[in-house]
């Protein structure tokens, strides 16, 4: 049985500045221009798991704020051309096809490749939110932290996130040789922090083993020949990456889970809760989806408002939280330093499969 604790003992490895990134939203009015519905497009590269979830809470923020009859979420208007490379010619043309329209009033882009390749395209005026980005900054999306510089585009920037995840992850475990598995491409590296990952490592002092065989659309057999190399090849943690061989959506990532487990490899989910509750030993507490919806939400509303995208605040701050499965713990023979118990805001002493 699933037990969380909340607990907010904070270690001396999650000192940071406490903020509330959407204090600027107390502003927001719940009417906007009587009998205006506004029409939002949607595109996403391909499914992703993440995605549903911050649309999902990002329509109940917009509910809870009185807005949801005034913003239309048409079918016609969703694009997901598809992972598979010949997609990508497919995604393109969506996002062209998007651009070139006058009966939308605002676009979100879901995901890295969709917000490349819309703003590759764009025409500098309909409004575009990004939303699951994996590091707008270091995709060249924004020119900095707090400006977009592009008039019509906003993206979410949590500074310093993915550095603090192999920081907290070594200073928890002691690793020596850290795995990557990750796609030789520019959205591939970035998806699984390739760059955080080495400047970490030598801050740290420890040795990083990367596996790159893999493709975009690679299944969990292709990942798990990249464990078994790692493994082979002396790994000794291993960094659950945000490709799709682990989309519990699309792929049996008990496979791969099971393997780490019972080679005794500690791992680190870059996604968080759900994969942390699925057999990971640990992660950021992730996601506080009502959270995320509301800041969405919030930058939907601003913007229907009449506000610029590039006025609107980029950086969540919020301070990262740990989920940590005692189960799995036991089952590596990990004894977790008590300081990370109490600092983690969940707990979980089972393994519990997502349901597709």
């Amino acid at each position: 049985m699933k037990r969380p604790y909340k607990l907010y003992l904070l270690t001396a490895i999650l000192v940071f500045t406490i903020m509330t990134p959407m204090a600027w939203a107390s502003s927001i009015n719940k009417t906007g221009p009587k009998n205006k519905v506004y029409r939002i497009a949607y595109i996403e590269g391909g499914p992703f798991w993440a995605f549903p979830e911050i649309m999902k809470a990002t329509k109940n923020a917009l509910e809870s704020m009185g807005w949801e009859d005034k913003i239309s979420f048409l079918e016609k208007d969703h694009f997901s051309p598809g992972w598979n490379s010949q997609n990508r010619a497919k995604l393109n043309a969506c996002a062209k096809k998007l651009m070139s329209r006058t009966d939308i009033d605002m676009l979100i882009t879901a995901g890295t490749p969709a917000t490349e390749a819309v703003l590759k395209v764009n025409n500098n005026k309909t409004p575009i939110v990004a939303i699951g980005v994996s590091d707008p900054l270091k995709s060249k999306f924004v020119s900095s932290k707090d400006d977009s510089g592009i008039d019509n585009f906003t993206a979410r920037i949590v500074p310093g996130r993915f550095e603090r995840m192999f920081e907290i992850f070594h200073d928890v475990v002691g690793f020596k040789k850290l795995g990557l598995i990750y796609t030789d491409t520019d959205n591939g590296r970035k998806y699984t922090n390739f760059t955080d990952a080495h400047i970490v490592a030598e801050r740290k002092g420890f040795e990083i083993i990367s596996y790159s065989k893999i493709k975009d659309q690679s299944q969990a057999e292709d990942c798990l020949t990249g464990l078994k190399w790692l493994v082979e090849n002396g790994m000794d943690a291993f960094f659950i990456p945000a490709t799709n061989c682990f989309d519990w959506s699309q792929n049996d990532v008990k496979l791969l889970i099971n393997f780490l487990i019972e080679n005794e490899i500690p791992t680190f989910a870059r996604e968080g809760t759900k994969y942390v509750k699925s057999g990971a030993l640990m992660g950021f507490s992730s996601i506080d989806w009502s959270a995320r919806g509301k800041y969405v939400a919030n930058k939907i509303v601003k913007i229907c408002q009449g506000e610029s995208p590039r006025a609107l605040p980029m950086l969540d701050p919020g301070m990262p939280k740990i989920t940590l499965n005692i189960y799995v713990a036991e089952k590596i023979g990990f004894d977790p330093p008590f300081d990370i118990i109490a600092a983690s805001d969940e707990i979980f002493d089972d393994i519990t499969l997502p349901e597709k």
